[in-house]
């Protein structure tokens, strides 16, 4: 799973400031439960205290992947590298950006 890196994502070499809202975007293996996958996803987010909201999910042109977009709000970079790890034990779950 890729990690987004605590660097900026605008190009430059700046040090993420938190806390930070962003969209984290979760790409799964597309013909798994989106409930179930909505669920465990959630349990991640109450249990790392990350708060989240504006679920959105999106099939890809073939089929083969589904994301799911959520707003999400990071205290700081323990947590972040927290949330990565733990959407990584996911079983379908392809990456997470």
């Amino acid at each position: 799973m890729f990690m987004q890196s605590p660097q900026s994502p605008f190009g430059n070499n700046e040090k993420l400031k938190f806390p930070l809202s962003y969209d984290l975007k979760i790409i799964v293996i597309s013909g798994n439960n989106h409930d179930d996958n909505k669920a465990m996803c959630e349990q991640i987010f109450v249990k790392l205290n990350v708060r989240f909201s504006n679920w959105r999910q999106k099939e890809s042109k073939k089929g083969k992947y589904t994301s799911y977009t959520v707003h999400v709000r990071i205290i700081d970079e323990m947590m972040m590298k927290q949330l990565y790890a733990e959407l990584n034990s996911i079983p379908g779950i392809k990456m997470a950006i």
